[in-house]
């Protein structure tokens, strides 16, 4: 065990006291991650979509992050197959005091609380009555730094695809 190990709990409205100061940088990018866990967005993806949310607290209790997996209707395969319910990652964070963190690559928070996603969308993939191939997610793609840690995670840029507001949709093979 690591004194960097984090801890993962449920996320739920009475933590919202404990997310005081959280802050995932002062970027667009940055400020629609901290407003999503800060404002009612993520409670919202819980009551209506079943999003599972969980915050990543650190040995002395510090939150470090949050992340999320849940599902998502969309025509697959992308842009125009068969509207589909696919695993998804909504949304996910780092406190800014804690981003590169720490220096030991092993026990990155990014690579703790990715691992953490992975797993957890591989354990609901397995209880669906049809699994997904993929877990999906959504990335601005100015945002090289989130490409280059997904791509460490085997997400894969799709080609020519984008939702939204021009973000890249990436996937990652799921067991089966």
């Amino acid at each position: 065990m690591s004194e960097f190990q984090l801890y993962a709990d449920e996320f739920c409205e009475a933590d919202q006291v404990d997310l005081v100061g959280f802050s995932c940088r002062d970027t667009k990018h940055g400020r629609y991650c901290t407003e999503w866990i800060l404002g009612p967005d993520a409670m919202e993806s819980i009551a209506n979509y079943g999003t599972k949310v969980w915050l990543f607290r650190n040995a002395t209790g510090q939150i470090v992050g949050y992340g999320s997996v849940g599902t998502v209707r969309w025509r697959w395969p992308l842009p125009d197959g068969s509207y589909t319910s696919l695993l998804y990652i909504p949304m996910l964070g780092i406190d800014r005091r804690f981003q590169g963190q720490p220096p030991d690559a092993q026990w990155r928070y990014s690579r703790q609380i990715m691992n953490h996603l992975i797993a957890e969308a591989n354990s609901l993939n397995r209880e669906r009555k049809k699994p997904s191939e993929y877990l999906l997610l959504l990335v601005d793609p100015k945002n090289e730094a989130a490409i280059k840690l997904y791509a460490r995670f085997d997400f894969e840029l799709l080609p020519g695809v984008t939702r939204g507001l021009g973000h890249r949709v990436m996937k990652h093979r799921l067991y089966q």
